[in-house]
């Protein structure tokens, strides 16, 4: 359940992501850019707080690491888009690739491990149900 829920905010990240860029890279006016941004950067981090939601429900045992890594990325995110919204649209493309960088690497390893415990988790309910 948990895994599906996740990937799921991942695959609208991506796609809010991509709108963005083809929005930024088609030359859309500032103020239909601005919406798509404040939508990536409020969903993000809803998901970021989501996850930590679920890795403290399961009593996931790497949660303290995870959640310095999605600390790194707030920060980050966080100062670009206050560059952004004091007029710097040049930042605008240096938040999408850092966005897409480090979800693909975070996706990559510690979602990833993230997944196999919530799916090991439900597994050991399930037998112990049964």
């Amino acid at each position: 359940m948990y895994v599906t829920e996740v990937d799921a905010e991942h695959r609208t990240i991506f796609r809010l992501a991509h709108g963005l860029h083809q929005a930024t890279a088609g030359g859309a006016a500032w103020q239909k850019v601005q919406p798509l941004l404040r939508e990536l950067v409020a969903h993000t981090a809803g998901h970021l707080s989501h996850e930590e939601h679920v890795m403290r429900a399961t009593g996931y045992p790497l949660y303290e690491w995870h959640k310095r890594q999605h600390n790194v990325a707030r920060a980050k995110i966080t100062h670009l888009d206050l560059r952004i919204r004091r007029g710097d649209r040049e930042s605008v493309p240096v938040l999408l690739d850092y966005l897409a960088g480090w979800l693909e690497n975070h996706i990559r390893l510690a979602d990833r491990m993230l997944g196999a415990y919530l799916r090991n988790r439900e597994r050991a309910e399930a037998a112990l149900a049964s």
